[in-house]
């Protein structure tokens, strides 16, 4: 059985978050050696309840400043970044163990399904942020990133002033600094609520052309500081 005290899972939770705990008590199979750290930008509601191996940080809103938060005040060996919306598959403990066990000096990341709640073309979707992510090495922070604590901080984390796609912003400078990314062999669950509410092909459209937006960009964020 895999021993998960070398795993802190940072779970950033924004103003209106309200799934966050369907998540937490999915996190319990890690069992209590795991940290979770519950990266926040308002304080907890005194209503909810953390089990003893999770704690609850307030900072400076804005999502890659509460990842980075949250990395900081990790104290295990490895970093798992888990979005408040996501669901687990039932391999998903495996492969986390596995990529403890074998470790080096990688980006890990998990295929991505969209959950129910969604058009079923939302499949197509899935299909290709994983064909993505696999061929052109550009995965998405909803598919579940893990790294060593010391690489992330090598790579000196989030870039805090991309306000949006710091997530492949970090996939694009951890390939850039040489270092692999490896996809997990489990699945990680997205809502597709967004594409039920704002229209599939309207939805569709507009994260193509962010994609290759936000790459562009974080491209040349890069060539302009060598």
């Amino acid at each position: 059985m895999t021993n998960f005290s070398k795993l802190s899972i940072v779970v950033p939770v924004g103003p209106d978050d309200q799934v966050w705990p369907q998540l937490l008590n999915e996190l319990a199979v890690f069992g209590s050696e795991a940290e979770i750290i519950l990266s926040a930008c308002q304080p907890r509601s005194a209503d909810s309840d953390l089990p003893n191996n999770a704690n609850w940080l307030c900072g400076v809103p804005g999502r890659a400043h509460q990842l980075n938060a949250g990395a900081k005040q990790a104290t295990r060996e490895l970093v798992w970044f888990v979005h408040a919306d996501t669901r687990l598959s039932e391999d998903v403990v495996t492969a986390v163990g596995d990529f403890i066990a074998k470790g080096g000096q990688i980006l890990g990341y998990f295929r991505l399904r969209f959950a129910g709640d969604g058009p079923c073309l939302t499949r197509l979707n899935a299909a290709a942020a994983n064909l993505r992510s696999r061929f052109f090495g550009l995965p998405f922070g909803d598919q579940g990133f893990i790294i060593r604590k010391t690489l992330f901080e090598q790579l000196q984390g989030f870039d805090q002033a991309v306000s949006l796609g710091e997530d492949l912003d970090f996939a694009v400078r951890v390939k850039a600094a040489g270092f692999s990314l490896r996809e997990l062999p489990a699945v990680l669950v997205t809502s597709a609520r967004r594409y039920q509410q704002q229209g599939w092909l309207a939805t569709t459209v507009r994260h193509i052309c962010l994609t290759w937006q936000l790459n562009r960009q974080a491209k040349q964020r890069l060539e302009s500081v060598r």
